[in-house]
């Protein structure tokens, strides 16, 4: 039964990707042949709800009442190609999963790591790539470029992240005990190393990136893991749809430019994908070099 679910999605998806392809549009905007694979629940209503992470330049931040950055012009973008409004809330990372089992949200940026954990809860589309990298502060002299290296030390993460769990997976292994420290977002961690409560902090390249470029006395060290990032959707009866049009969405992004056009403004076409893929609770995860 889940095997012949999974086919279906890549059948839905495929002919969609076909149909888009014929319509060769050459700007972003409503794609009929992509719309008409929502749910006729979200057709009527004509809204996406879409949760975008505060996790800071260069994915999602506020300029002055404005919510800028990668993740929140993509939605926007997938929004325009579903012909829906996009109903952007700024939550807290941690928040994202458990706003989409509430079904407060249909959608949640992220940069997830696609994990069986969070395979629990929620389904997948990869829209990007990344790896993470520890930020240092020049001055301390520290300068990790493995996981082994945080033995001894006191570190941090993004509470509800990826590289949260790796670190606490990696302090386990430590002969010389490591702390590990979790924080709401990015900008409260980068606090954190400033103040010197913390030696280092794991987080995704371009965050780190992005650091660097507002102080210069930040350094980047390390590549750690790596791999397909992905837009999570809430696991409701509407779900086998949506994600089918999300997928879609996304590769119609992809074809016509615009997907790297938004990639370039916001300096993160190092994780460009290629295509979109589908990943739900039956689907075995990517690997990542963790």
């Amino acid at each position: 039964m889940m095997l012949n679910r999974r086919n279906a999605l890549c059948a839905i998806a495929a002919i969609a990707g076909a149909s888009v392809i014929a319509i060769a549009q050459a700007q972003a905007g409503k794609v009929d042949a992509v719309a008409a694979l929502l749910p006729k629940a979200i057709q009527d209503a004509g809204v996406l709800r879409i949760a975008v992470p505060d996790v800071g330049k260069p994915l999602a931040y506020k300029d002055g009442a404005d919510l800028k950055g990668m993740d929140p012009d993509l939605a926007n973008a997938v929004a325009d190609v579903l012909g829906l409004k996009a109903e952007v809330s700024l939550i807290p990372f941690a928040a994202a999963l458990t706003g989409l089992q509430a079904n407060k949200y249909d959608i949640s940026y992220g940069e997830f790591y696609v994990t069986a954990e969070r395979l629990k809860v929620a389904d997948f589309v990869t829209s990007w790539q990344d790896y993470s990298s520890f930020l240092v502060t020049k001055a301390k002299g520290y300068k990790p470029t493995a996981l082994a290296d945080i033995c001894g030390h006191v570190v941090g993460a993004m509470a509800g992240s990826a590289e949260l769990e790796t670190l606490n997976t990696a302090a386990k292994a430590c002969t010389e005990a490591a702390t590990v420290s979790a924080f709401p977002s990015i900008s409260n961690a980068v606090l954190a190393l400033n103040s010197g409560r913390v030696d280092g902090v794991l987080i995704n390249r371009g965050g780190a990136q992005e650091s660097i470029h507002m102080d210069n006395g930040l350094d980047a060290t390390g590549e750690i893991g790596g791999g397909p990032t992905a837009t999570a959707v809430a696991r409701t009866e509407n779900s086998e749809q949506l994600l089918a049009a999300l997928k879609a969405a996304y590769d119609e992004l992809i074809r016509n430019g615009e997907y790297a056009k938004i990639l370039e403004k916001n300096d993160t076409a190092y994780g460009a994908a290629k295509e979109a893929v589908i990943y739900t609770q039956d689907s075995t995860p990517p690997k990542y070099g963790f």
